[in-house]
């Protein structure tokens, strides 16, 4: 054998051995160009369709944070454009940042999972039902609390419940905003400062805040109804558990990939978050019969098919959508956020892109992409 084979082939294994560091780095599959590009278009295609504006993505693969991307305006009849930093409202992405937060105060001993959270704090709103005193951490984070997801007149003082604690799954911001006020008064801290004492700073969170902060002035996306028109943007004053999050999809995988490793918890309470606690019905609403596969852990939905074992949330803020999906054997993740009254319409076809695996959770949240926006997105794909 001549030098210069030997050379040749000494080349050849080492491209072969960086080709098999990669694939083991990103999973099964390492990330290409050409996927990327396929996606963007595709995701193009999507939010043209469905008159969706503007829309923030971040990929994780085997734990690292592979692919991040703007696609549209922060505004229809504006020019400045969505980036991975935009700031979007996470809607009810807030409540598994707060149950993040909830489990530290489990494991320090400051809250009991399964005390009666009365026994802490009396909530006057609900007094006038013994039953709510049977609600704990545990039924609230597991939805599973009694009360509706909101009392008729927001304005109202009086709760009622509408099934006994623990009975089944009932969602409900109202439950989150129970456990805030109780987590309030055990810490004797706003529970603005403690989220950002607990999570926020420790994650690196930076451009994210339960409250309106003035950073958030120069790159933030506004609501688009369903024609695309433009709503009044709402920035909160007062941090809710339950919904006020306003975060970018690159500081929300920052969260995402501390449940993954996992940081900030200890890995049996990250078990015991991801434990069902409750089965789902087939239907958010509207239906008694459950679906196999689909539970609720501690402030997370999870997931349990043929094609892996996932955790998963969505948001609706009304003119703003987000949603995020992991898988746990993988630690691959997809997290999003739209900033239309449409952004959900697609995410099956996004998560399919994505992350792969047939999900009974669209059929859960009655996510089905509507047959005009799959022919519209169809014809684009074929030119």
């Amino acid at each position: 054998m001549n030098s210069s084979t030997l050379r040749l082939g000494n080349l050849c294994y080492w491209v072969f051995l960086f080709l098999v560091v990669i694939q083991q780095a990103f999973g099964q599959s390492a990330p290409t160009n050409t996927e990327f590009s396929r996606l963007d278009q595709r995701i193009t295609q999507l939010m043209d369709s469905a008159h969706v504006p503007g829309l923030s993505i971040v990929l994780i693969r085997a734990n690292k944070r592979v692919y991040s991307k703007g696609y549209g305006l922060t505004k229809a009849d504006s020019t400045q454009l969505i980036t991975p930093t935009t700031v979007f409202e996470a809607a009810s992405l807030s409540k598994p940042v707060f149950a993040y937060v909830v489990l530290q105060l489990i494991e320090e001993g400051k809250l009991d999972l399964d005390k009666p959270l009365y026994e802490y704090m009396p909530y006057p709103d609900a007094a006038a039902d013994e039953r709510y005193q049977k609600i704990t951490a545990r039924l609230v984070l597991s939805h599973r609390s009694g009360f509706p997801n909101w009392r008729k007149k927001r304005e109202s003082n009086q709760l009622s419940m509408v099934f006994s604690p623990g009975d089944r799954f009932g969602y409900s911001g109202e439950g989150f905003v129970f456990l805030q006020k109780v987590v309030e008064k055990i810490t004797g801290k706003p529970i603005n400062e403690l989220m950002e004492e607990r999570v926020l700073k420790p994650l690196g969170m930076t451009n994210s805040g339960f409250v309106w902060k003035s950073t958030f002035n120069s790159n933030y996306a506004l609501p688009h109804n369903e024609s695309s028109e433009t709503e009044t943007k709402y920035k909160p004053s007062q941090a809710n558990m339950a919904y006020s999050l306003h975060t970018t999809a690159v500081d929300y995988s920052q969260f995402i990939l501390a449940l993954l490793k996992p940081s900030g918890l200890k890995k049996t309470t990250i078990e015991e978050m991801f434990r069902p606690q409750s089965q789902l019905p087939k239907r958010f609403s509207g239906s008694d019969t459950l679906a196999p596969g689909l539970f609720w852990g501690l402030g997370i939905g999870l997931e349990q098919t043929p094609t892996g074992s996932y955790f998963w949330h969505w948001g609706d803020n009304g003119a703003f959508k987000c949603y995020v999906m992991a898988e746990h054997n993988r630690n691959d993740a997809v997290v999003y956020f739209a900033n239309g009254s449409n952004g959900l319409d697609f995410a099956d076809e996004i998560l399919k892109q994505t992350i792969g695996g047939q999900h009974p959770a669209f059929g859960f949240l009655g996510i089905n992409w509507r047959e005009e926006v799959r022919k519209q997105a169809n014809k684009r794909a074929e030119k």
